[in-house]
């Protein structure tokens, strides 16, 4: 049977104008896409390109035929130049895409047409048409000449450029498109072989040119490529990037958050028998608000952590196609970032417990919960014997009894008393030990106190990691013990302390009784003789009676005394006025001793923090400045400095001085009388010193005698202003009772 070859042309090149308009209008709604305006005007060229060729078919006068070569050159002309633009922008090659370059590359594309237009005005192109009859069939061709073959050379050129641009980006790490970018070159090579075919003759006749049709064949194919298989357009998105051996789950996503793959290590994520292809959100729902969070989350069953990481994938002109999501698996991480936390929250628990047993219970729930070990005790020492002081349940139900406790005399080579023994932590098997399914246990000594042991039911050791938080539970445990034994080793001694305390309150209340009712009957007896003794003799009772007053008075000191000794900071301490305590303590010592030199050099009004001792302090030192002293005359001079936040009392005398030695004995109580001239008296002021906050030292003066330096805490601002305000009302109060 006869084919009509003008027919299957005809209708070659119709059934090529529906599929080019039909992918122009496709073009037209899908303009996100990669080229796809430029190739949509590209196809809606090449559907003109097909109805010239009929239009040449069915030429029935050379003229005709004429003017339908015409027609065809500038469309031809038209897609080779529109063929490389779209080339160049498809690659990315944004930058080529400029008016100059593409007033050139179109130029280079229409030269031939250019001379056809102006053939008229010099003559340089005269095609020549002529009918042609070959297999049966008559068509009118066109004789084109040489420059005709140039500009065939040119346009050949051009597609070919083109068509290198395609397949260098083809192998392009960049490229996105991978697989999309094949198909193309692959449409893109059959026009190309059609038309150098019909150039060369090598048709079945001259007259009949498929390269339209070869066109349009090739449109539909990129056509379907860039707008209508996804699988073409997306799938390559993760294809750098995904790897199946990867242990982390790896996601690839289209811009519409649509599945387009996934490794080996995301089918368990994902669970799901046709996640290709459907969003994310049906396939693990909840998974994409954790992801867009960007924080640790757990998922799955079991729980595991995920860190997740997203990237963007972007095409060649800088556009959002999709994303590539690593789930980084940082359940080992975070287990043990849990596992310090609940250690750190442990430790303070464990400062505040009051009792070995609490400890011992906290200590067992710790290894059982955050150690995962179901099956942990914690064995103390009492009476050179090891005794359960708390088990998890699972050692309560599984070992036996007599496993529980241990001592030299009974069990002297059980695995608790060794450990115990010989303070060294071991693993210790307990197969056929009676203790159900535990197969191991992990013994901790705790030093004095006992033993931790922590049993599992896998063979083998702990591992390395479990045995580390389990070395470190045991020394928080060791030392929260010791910390309790030391509160009640404390406790024990504050309570002796304060028995003592009472008691010795109690003799020096009985002795200050009894003291002063026998100065009272001794001065009394005395002022009862008084007429009865001749008055050379009275000076004796005068004595009897200033002794009675003086120790009558120093029984009073030694109470204030024992009052500020065992009084707390807060109770001892108040706001004293430092110039006028100064003041009576000089004015006492000019009334004891009638030749000394006394001077005060005061300036301004000074407070510090003592109490009504401070007069007693200062007395000491005065009166040792004066007994101690060999001047005929002694000299004294007390003076006060500022010192920042502190007060310098300094009593300076003039008498032989001390040595090196005892300036830094002379504080100590064990001294003797002889060594210090009544070194109980400065005792007592360093006593006292000490407990106002203070400091007491010696200095050397110039240029003979010693420098007694008192140094006091100043009282703050608010201290004075609350002194004055109880002045204040003081005297207020005095005037109203006026």
């Amino acid at each position: 049977m006869d084919v009509d070859l003008v027919a299957v042309a005809i209708l070659g090149n119709a059934g090529g104008v529906v599929t080019t308009l039909t992918v122009a209008y496709m073009a037209s709604q899908n303009r996100d896409r990669p080229g796809a305006l430029s190739f949509g005007v590209l196809a809606l060229v090449g559907s003109v390109w097909c109805v010239v060729s009929i239009a040449q078919l069915l030429a029935a006068t050379p003229d005709a035929a004429a003017a339908a070569h015409v027609v065809d050159r500038i469309v031809a002309a038209q897609v080779v130049a529109l063929w490389l633009v779209f080339a160049l922008i498809y690659t990315g090659r944004r930058e080529w895409i400029r008016p100059g370059r593409l007033a050139a590359v179109f130029l280079a594309s229409n030269g031939y047409v250019l001379l056809l237009l102006t053939a008229p005005i010099h003559g340089l192109v005269e095609p020549t048409v002529l009918p042609v009859a070959q297999r049966g069939v008559t068509l009118f061709t066109v004789q084109r000449g040489a420059i005709y073959a140039v500009q065939s050379a040119v346009s050949y050129a051009l597609l070919v450029f083109g068509y290198v641009l395609l397949v260098e980006f083809l192998f392009e790490a960049r490229n996105v498109y991978r697989k999309q970018t094949a198909a193309i070159v692959a449409g893109a090579g059959l026009p190309l072989a059609v038309s150098i075919a019909h150039s060369t003759g090598l048709t079945l006749h001259p007259g009949l040119d498929f390269t339209p049709i070869a066109f349009s064949l090739n449109t539909a194919l990129v056509g379907w490529a860039l707008f209508e298989d996804d699988s073409l357009s997306v799938t390559q998105l993760s294809g750098d990037g995904l790897v199946d051996d990867l242990p982390d789950p790896v996601i690839a996503l289209n811009d519409e958050r649509v599945v387009v793959d996934f490794n080996a290590a995301a089918a368990s994520v994902l669970d799901h028998p046709n996640a290709v292809g459907n969003t994310i959100d049906d396939v693990a729902p909840g998974l994409v608000e954790q992801i867009d969070r960007g924080e640790v989350f757990t998922f799955g069953e079991p729980f595991t952590y995920y860190n997740p990481r997203t990237t963007e994938i972007t095409d060649q002109f800088g556009e959002e196609r999709g994303c590539l999501i690593v789930l980084r698996d940082v359940t080992g991480q975070q287990r043990r970032q849990e596992r310090l936390e609940a250690l750190q929250s442990a430790t303070q628990q464990f400062i505040g417990a009051e009792t070995a047993e609490s400890i011992a219970e906290m200590s067992v729930e710790f290894a059982t919960a955050v150690l995962d070990q179901n099956a942990a005790g914690v064995f103390l020492e009492h009476d050179n014997r090891l005794e359960p002081t708390v088990v998890s349940e699972a050692v309560d139900e599984q070992v036996d009894d007599d496993l529980l406790t241990a001592s030299p005399d009974d069990q002297p080579d059980s695995a608790l008393w060794v450990t115990y023994e010989r303070g060294e932590a071991r693993t210790v098997s307990l197969e056929g030990d009676g203790v159900g399914a535990l197969r191991a246990a992990l013994m901790l000594p705790l030093g004095s106190h006992g033993v931790l042991a922590i049993g599992t039911t896998d063979d083998g050791e702990l591992a390395t990691e479990d045995r580390r938080y389990a070395e470190v539970l045991a020394q928080t445990t060791q030392v929260a013990l010791d910390q309790v034994e030391r509160e009640r080793e404390l406790r024990q001694s504050r309570g002796s302390v304060k028995r003592r305390r009472e008691q010795i309150e109690f003799f020096n209340g009985v002795l200050r009784h009894s003291l002063h009712n026998a100065m009272v009957v001794i001065r009394g007896r005395a002022e009862h003789v008084r007429d009865d003794v001749p008055p050379s003799k009275r000076r004796h009772l005068d004595s009897i009676v200033t002794w009675c007053g003086r120790l009558t008075d120093m029984s009073e000191t030694i109470r204030d005394i024992n009052n500020t000794v065992t009084a707390s900071e807060a109770e001892r301490l108040e706001v004293v006025d430092l110039d006028a305590t100064i003041r009576r303590s000089v004015r006492t010592l000019r009334s004891e001793y009638e030749h000394p030199s006394i001077e005060c050099e005061l300036s301004g009004d000074h407070y510090v923090q003592a109490n009504k001792l401070l007069e007693e302090v200062l007395l000491s030192i005065l009166r040792n400045a004066v007994e101690h002293n060999d001047a005929d005359t002694p000299s004294v001079t007390v003076s006060v400095q500022e010192a920042s936040d502190w007060l310098q009392v300094r009593i300076a005398d003039d008498g032989p001085g001390i040595s090196d030695e005892l300036k830094a004995t002379v504080f100590e109580r064990g001294l003797t009388p002889d060594q210090t001239a009544g070194g109980f008296g400065i005792y007592f002021v360093s006593v006292m010193m000490e407990l106002y906050n203070g400091t007491l030292w010696f200095e050397d003066n110039e240029p003979t005698g010693t420098v007694a330096v008192l140094e006091f805490q100043q009282a703050s601002t608010a201290q004075f202003e609350a002194v004055n305000r109880a002045q204040n009302a003081s005297d207020d109060g005095i005037e109203t009772g006026r």
